[in-house]
C-alpha cells in the first residue's frame, strides 16, 4: 500500500455548533464558503464539489458521505483531477474529516482532517496546495458564518 500523509486543521468559532453544523451540512451554505455542492449528510450519498475546470479536467470532484453524527461529525472521499496536472487539479483521492465541538464559551470547536494524500513527488504541489488551502477554508467559514446567520430564514 503507497505510503500516505494528512493535513490537519483546527480552529476555534465562536459560533453555536448548530450553526456550524449547517454551515458543514446544509448544500446551500457550504458553497458560500467552500465550494458549490450538492451534499446530503446522509451515509453513502454521492455527491459533487464544482471547482474551476483546468486544462484535462473538469472541475468535478466526486464525494461520498462516509459518516455522519448528527451536530459532531462529518467524514467523507474526495477524489478528482487528473494525474498529468502539477499542483491544482492533480488527481487525489483522499477522506476527510470535519469534527466539531461545543466549547463553554458557547462557540464551536472545528477540527479538520484530509487523510490519503500520496507522498509521491508528483503529489507534492498537491499537498502545499491543500495544506494551504485548509487553513483558508477555515478563514472563509470565519468570515462567512456571520452573514448566513444574519440571512438565514
Amino acid at each position: 500500500m503507497p505510503e500516505t500523509r494528512s493535513i490537519t486543521t483546527e480552529k476555534d468559532f465562536e459560533h453555536p455548533v448548530d450553526a456550524v453544523w449547517r454551515a458543514m451540512t446544509d448544500s446551500e451554505w457550504l458553497a458560500v464558503w467552500f465550494f458549490p455542492n450538492d451534499i446530503r449528510p446522509e451515509v453513502g450519498h454521492s455527491f459533487t464539489i464544482w471547482s474551476r475546470p483546468i486544462e484535462r479536467w473538469d472541475g468535478e470532484f466526486q464525494c461520498k458521505v462516509l459518516e455522519v453524527v448528527p451536530g459532531e461529525k462529518l467524514g467523507f472521499r474526495w477524489k478528482g483531477g487528473h494525474e498529468e496536472l502539477k499542483g491544482f487539479g492533480h488527481y487525489m483521492d483522499v477522506t476527510v474529516t470535519w469534527t466539531i465541538s461545543a466549547l463553554p464559551n458557547g462557540g464551536t470547536h472545528f477540527h479538520f482532517v484530509q487523510e490519503g494524500i500520496s507522498t509521491d513527488p508528483t503529489s507534492d504541489a498537491l499537498y502545499d496546495i491543500m495544506l494551504k488551502g485548509a487553513d483558508s477554508v477555515m478563514r472563509s467559514l470565519a468570515k462567512r458564518i456571520p452573514d448566513l446567520l444574519e440571512h438565514e430564514p
